[in-house]
């Protein structure tokens, strides 16, 4: 039988609460929602834990690969969840992550530099892929923030919601993620994958509303590392 580890709740990982949605800085590797194993405890389960009340609805409004870091949003009733599902689905929504990629090949690359790509992506059988027909239109925009050896910081901003987009886009440019065994061969501790802020409208009162994340990544001495952020 898996045990699997118990997801918790510090006060420190919640971003934004109120009425309607709280927002939580995930930690790499846990899930944002129920998986095919009843038993494995995730991001909605510890929200009950937290707000001490097993029957409350925590209903993810988006979702982050179980790799990936960073803010991640949940509802708090379904007139809420319908308001911030509706969001993504019109693409009114700005998120932001950084990155750290591993440069597998020579690259022109340089701090302050803006790469875009555009392709069309395909997902079947858990994976995702560029093809020349039959998929879905994507586009990802980053921003070289320092490089480290064969490291780069990259901040990335998807203008479309496709699976696994930023790992697809980024392995396609020769910098896959580091630690994505999926897209890339570059082994470590985590997916270096990190949503550092998302910008929506609150689903009661409309208001603009931008939820930052307390972590951001960095480089240091050929390495990559998980600190806090400036704004936190």
């Amino acid at each position: 039988m898996v045990r699997w580890p118990s997801v918790q709740i510090a006060p420190e990982t919640i971003l934004f609460q109120d009425d309607a949605l709280v927002a939580v800085d995930k930690a790499p590797g846990v899930l944002c929602d129920a998986s095919i194993d009843p038993k494995r405890e995730h991001l909605g389960t510890a929200l009950r834990k937290w707000a001490q009340n097993p029957g409350a609805e925590f209903l993810p409004a988006h979702r982050l690969d179980q790799g990936t870091s960073g803010v991640v949003v949940f509802a708090r009733n379904r007139i809420a969840a319908t308001a911030l599902m509706q969001q993504f689905q019109d693409r009114t929504v700005t998120k932001r992550y950084q990155a750290v990629a591993r440069l597998v090949a020579p690259t022109d690359w340089s701090v302050g530099q803006r790469v875009n790509r555009r392709s069309y992506l395909r997902h079947r059988k858990g994976m995702s892929e560029e093809v020349r027909s039959g998929g879905k239109p994507s586009e990802s925009d980053f921003e070289i923030l320092a490089i480290d050896g064969d490291l780069a910081l990259v901040r990335a901003l998807p203008k479309t919601g496709r699976t696994h987009q930023l790992r697809v886009h980024l392995a396609a440019l020769q910098a896959p993620i580091l630690g994505d065994a999926r897209y890339g061969r570059a082994s470590a501790d985590r997916l270096w994958l990190h949503a550092d802020s998302l910008a929506i409208r609150h689903p009661t009162t409309a208001e603009p509303l931008v939820i930052r994340s307390r972590r951001s990544l960095a480089l240091h001495d050929g390495r990559p590392h998980d600190q806090q952020a400036s704004n936190g």
